[in-house]
């Protein structure tokens, strides 16, 4: 690969990461329960990030990516279509990881538990259909 052929990938990375990072933050605008969400890779490393600072970020990409499997395992070992999203409830939250492209990504969100699961549901899939047109770019 020349020099300037790595450059341009750079730079294609560094903007798709800018883009990715957009559609979180335009998430957490559109549904102020998020009280923070990350895009990551199957392998569950990071790609966008707008988690609280306190969070570690590599953990919780890297077990929600381990549970979207795990669930889409299941399912089809059951003889379903593998899971497309997985949601978790608990007292006063609810977590939301939902496929991306496949699997080949994941989009984790966590929310405060007073959230419309319905419009959670819409506005994950909505940054989902986004942030898949960023991956398949």
């Amino acid at each position: 690969m020349t020099a300037q052929r790595a450059m341009d990938v750079a730079d294609k990375l560094d903007s798709s990461a800018r883009r990715l990072m957009m559609i979180l933050l335009d998430l957490r605008r559109r549904v102020p329960e998020v009280m923070g969400s990350a895009i990551a890779d199957k392998s569950g490393l990071p790609m966008a990030c707008d988690l609280p600072p306190k969070v570690n970020a590599m953990m919780v990409t890297a077990m929600s990516a381990l549970a979207m499997q795990s669930c889409a395992n299941v399912m089809t070992n059951l003889g379903l279509e593998p899971a497309e999203r997985v949601m978790t409830e608990s007292k006063g939250s609810v977590i939301v990881v939902r496929s991306l492209s496949g699997g080949v990504a994941s989009l984790f969100a966590v929310m405060k538990g007073n959230v419309d699961p319905e419009r959670a549901k819409r506005e994950m899939d909505s940054a989902a259909r986004e942030a898949e047109a960023i991956l398949t770019d």
